[in-house]
C-alpha cells in the first residue's frame, strides 16, 4: 500500500473523467451516466488519481447492476466539512445485512453473478479512509444502491 498523497482537488472534476472512461461498458449496457452540471467544483482534499480511481469502481459497479434502459446518477454536494460525491443507480439494491460484506476482502453477496473480485470496494474505502474520507452505502433490495463518497472539504 502506497501512501496517499494529500492535495486541494476539486472533487466534481473526478466524476466525468470516469464516466468518460466507462463509456463504452455504459453504451454496450444501454446505461446512461447522468453526470454533474459542469460549473460544480466542490473543493476537497485528497489524491486525485486515487479519487478518480475511486469514481471508476462505484460508477462502474452502477453501470454493472443496473438494467438495460436504466440510469446511473452522480452528484456532487457539500455535508457539513465534507465534499460529497453521491452515485445512485436502479439496480436490484442491496440487502442491510450484506452491506457490510461488500466492503470485506473478497466480499460478495452472490459469488456465482458475474462481476469483479470482490476488492473493488474493500480497495476503494480504505484509499477514501486513508485521504481522510469514506464511502457509504445507502440501498434496500428492489431500489437500488446509492453509494457516497465523503472527503474533507475545503475553501475554494
Amino acid at each position: 500500500d502506497s501512501p496517499v498523497e494529500i492535495d486541494p482537488i476539486a472533487l466534481a472534476d473526478t466524476p466525468p473523467g470516469a464516466a468518460g472512461l466507462l463509456a463504452g461498458r455504459a453504451s454496450k449496457a444501454d446505461v446512461r451516466i447522468e453526470k454533474p452540471r459542469a460549473e460544480e467544483t466542490m473543493p476537497t482534499t485528497g489524491e486525485f488519481r486515487r479519487v478518480l480511481q475511486i469514481m471508476v469502481n462505484l460508477i462502474g459497479n452502477a453501470v454493472r447492476y443496473s438494467p438495460p434502459g436504466g440510469w446511473v446518477w452522480v452528484q456532487v454536494q457539500r455535508e457539513g466539512g465534507l465534499g460529497c460525491v453521491i452515485v445512485a443507480d436502479q439496480g436490484k439494491g442491496i440487502a442491510v445485512e450484506d452491506q457490510t460484506k461488500i466492503f470485506e476482502k473478497f466480499g460478495r453477496v452472490d459469488p456465482g453473478e458475474p462481476g469483479g473480485s470482490g476488492l473493488g470496494l474493500y480497495i476503494a474505502r480504505r484509499l477514501a479512509r486513508a485521504m481522510g474520507g469514506d464511502i457509504l452505502v445507502d440501498s434496500a433490495p428492489n431500489e437500488g444502491a446509492r453509494f457516497v463518497l465523503t472527503l474533507p472539504s475545503r475553501e475554494a
